[in-house]
Order: C-alpha cells, then sequence, then structure tokens
C-alpha cells in the first residue's frame, strides 16, 4: 500500500469517514469506517467492496491491480458485494451483513482469469453488461478501465485488450480512451455462446476429482477432499471408483466433461492429475489446485502459477478446500446445501 495512505488510515482511530479509496488511492471515495479496523469504500473507480485493515496490509500490488476489475464485475453483473479478510472469520464474527460475500485474498485471487482468452471473453461480457441496447455505443472513460482485467496500471495493457476485441471482430470503436465501443453482431454471439456454457456448466452437481490413487491418499480423498464437496452440495466422483465398461481414458474425459469443476491434487506428482486438470481448464471449467505440503516444491513450474491451497492433514484439506468451493465455486440451486447468492 502507498505509504502515505496507509499511514493516513492508521490516523483515522477517531474518524468514522475518509474520502480516499485505500484500494486505488484515488480521493473520490465515500470510506465508512465504523471501528479501528473495518473499511465499508464506496469508490467511483474500484466500486463498492468491504476490507479490514489487516487485508490492506497483506495485499500484494499484483492483486491490487486485479481488484478493481473483480469488483466492477461483480457490479455489472448484479452479484452481491465482497468482503475481503486477509484470512477466513470465525463464522461468529458477523462483521458483514448478508449483502456481502466473504472471501480472502487468496480466494480473490483466483477469481481473476487464468489467462488472456479468459481476459477477453468475460471484458466481452462486462461491455454486453453496461450496454442500453444492442447496437447503442457504450462510453469509455479513463474510470472504465477496470472492465478490461488489466494485471497492471499500465494503460497500454488496457488499449491492448481493446485492440484485441477489435480486430477478433467483437466489437468495433476507436483503440483509445476516451472512446465510444459497439458491441456486433458477431460479439453478441459470442456472449450467448459463453453464457450457455456457462449457465450448462453451473446445471452440473457433479465435481470430478483427478488425484494419486494411493492407499496413503484414502484419508485425504474421503475425510478432506469428497466431504468437502459433499458440504458444498456438490456429488464428488472418483473416477477408480466408479463402474464402468469403457476405456479409462475415455471414461476420464467424460466425466469431466459432465463436472461443474474439477479438484486436482498433485500429492505424488501424477501425469495424469496435471493431463485432467488441463484438460478441465481447456474446457472452461474452473480448477481447484491443491499439494499436500511436503510436496510443494515438486510441483511443476508451469503449473505453479495457479493459487494452489497447501495442506497439512485432512482436517487442514477439509476447511480449506471447502471455504475455496464456497468462495469460487457458484453453490447449487438444488439440494440440502443450497444457498442463492445475494443481488
Amino acid at each position: 500500500m502507498d505509504a502515505f495512505v496507509l499511514k493516513k488510515i492508521h490516523d483515522m482511530k477517531g474518524r468514522k469517514t475518509l474520502n480516499i479509496c485505500p484500494l486505488c488511492c484515488r480521493e473520490n471515495a465515500d470510506v465508512n469506517k465504523p471501528n479501528y479496523d473495518d473499511f465499508y469504500v464506496h469508490c467511483s473507480f474500484c466500486g463498492s467492496f468491504f476490507i479490514t485493515s489487516t487485508a490492506l496490509v497483506n495485499l500484494e500490488q499484483h492483486l491490487r491491480n486485479k481488484l478493481p476489475s473483480i469488483i466492477r464485475e461483480r457490479a455489472v453483473k448484479g452479484m452481491s458485494r465482497l468482503a475481503i479478510f486477509s484470512e477466513r472469520p470465525r463464522l461468529e464474527e458477523n462483521r458483514v451483513g448478508s449483502y456481502y460475500r466473504v472471501v480472502t485474498l487468496e480466494e480473490v485471487e483466483d477469481m481473476f482469469p487464468k489467462n488472456i482468452s479468459e481476459r477477453i471473453d468475460r471484458t466481452l461480457i462486462n461491455l454486453t453488461s453496461i450496454t442500453a441496447y444492442p447496437g447503442s455505443k457504450i462510453k469509455i472513460e479513463t474510470s472504465d478501465k477496470n472492465l478490461f482485467f488489466t494485471e497492471s496500471n499500465d494503460g497500454m495493457e488496457t488499449l491492448f485488450l481493446m485492440e484485441q476485441l477489435v480486430n477478433d471482430g467483437y466489437v468495433i470503436g476507436h483503440v483509445k480512451i476516451p472512446t465510444e465501443l459497439k458491441v456486433t453482431v458477431k460479439g453478441w454471439n459470442s456472449v450467448s455462446e459463453l453464457q450457455r456454457k456457462e449457465e450448462d456448466s453451473k446445471g452440473s452437481k457433479q465435481a470430478f476429482i483427478a488425484m494419486w490413487f494411493s492407499s496413503e491418499m484414502d484419508a485425504a480423498a474421503e475425510q478432506g477432499i469428497k466431504k468437502a464437496i459433499s458440504d458444498c452440495g456438490y456429488n464428488p466422483v472418483r473416477i477408480d471408483q466408479k463402474e464402468h465398461n469403457n476405456k479409462i481414458d475415455d471414461e476420464i474425459i467424460a466425466e469431466i466433461k459432465q463436472s461443474n469443476f474439477v479438484i486436482a491434487d498433485f500429492t505424488g506428482q501424477r501425469g495424469g492429475v496435471y493431463f485432467e486438470a488441463g484438460y478441465a481448464m481447456g474446457l472452461g471449467k474452473p480448477v481447484i489446485w491443491t499439494v499436500r505440503s511436503d510436496d510443494l516444491t515438486n510441483v511443476h513450474f508451469d503449473t505453479r502459477q495457479y493459487a494452489h491451497i497447501v495442506w497439512n492433514d485432512t482436517e487442514d484439506l477439509y476447511q480449506k478446500l471447502f471455504n475455496r468451493i464456497k468462495a469460487t465455486i457458484a453453490t447449487p440451486s438444488i439440494g440440502a446445501h443450497a444457498e442463492k447468492e445475494s443481488i
């Protein structure tokens, strides 16, 4: 955090409001501070969110750059606001209302698009979400940079994403800021297809487990991974425990296609787990990455960029995985554990 803003925040013990956004440091915010630790922020650039002082102190610059896009996306899609903590609070700490979704910094990181294609897709959905009607122009000002899922404060990154949307035929307009853009028929059709795939995926209550089939992993599989999935309202599927007449590879592909998301545990460094996680990502399925702490250093460098859940024992795995599923995967609309997100 900027040293000046951090000092100003810590000097606010007796004050209830502040006009500087603790995230982007712009003097255009309405910040309510009911106590020393909590900030309710309404920023014209970042959006509306709740964040604790501890989370602010621990917020690294790369995530600070990404967070406004995540917050803005939730706003334009009518989703609940984020309540950001450094660590997940105890259930009895009811510090935010039902309008907020409690997440940790690690879980926020996992909400950002995983690759450039996903950034383009989700930017296009943002643009259609704020379009008054098909064919109308969208005014893009400097404050709209966070519609484009940028990872830096460099304005050239925004222009690059905008240019890619134009070159792909999804929007028309001049690549500059400020500007006016219009989503094309191709762009609207692409969004319709993306939304259809998303709805099809959300309709599935199945979660696929990719992991090492070893007796030493049985407790982690049953009491850690499967229990966390079930307690979140989903049906866990582990291919070695499913009766079938097909080749194992064909059955794995079929089950991943039918799943809402995939849990990939890399303990044991099995090649099949890397394949299954990569295949799921290629289908656009969410992948939650886990690994036992004593095997973390062996994780392949190509996948270290993803936010792995690093666990020590079965209970640790269950709790961290349960929290990650709740924070990053939509809850099923049917079942004992169903929970509808506030809008």
